[in-house]
């Protein structure tokens, strides 16, 4: 799994997650929505992978996603926020994943 992350979106990141080492983890988030396949992409900052993590190839960041989590996305995902709004536009080569995703400190 590959995410292009714009420049725009880095820095959005960076200043969010601020200057300690951070993990963003791309999660299917599904509490409160009913069953496991019901669900909404979801960013996270987080301190740590876990056991069942696999790394996202990335031209900026450190980017995780649980393995199990990875069939919810397509293989080339893309990253786009713009300046001063708060949320994150996911996309993929044949959808949109979310226009309006936050990004979550988890850590």
């Amino acid at each position: 799994m590959v995410i292009q992350v714009t420049e725009t979106a880095k820095k959005h990141i960076e200043s969010l997650a601020g200057s300690e080492s951070a993990i963003i983890r791309l999660a299917y988030d599904s509490e409160g929505c009913g069953c496991g396949v019901n669900g909404l992409p979801a960013l996270w900052i987080v301190s740590a992978k876990e056991t069942d993590d696999v790394e996202i190839q990335s031209n900026h960041l450190h980017f995780i996603i649980h393995r199990l989590q990875a069939v919810f996305f397509e293989e080339h995902l893309y990253l786009d926020s713009e300046k001063n709004y708060p949320s994150f536009r996911l996309t993929g080569d044949g959808q949109l994943y979310g226009q309006n995703i936050r990004l979550v400190d988890k850590r």
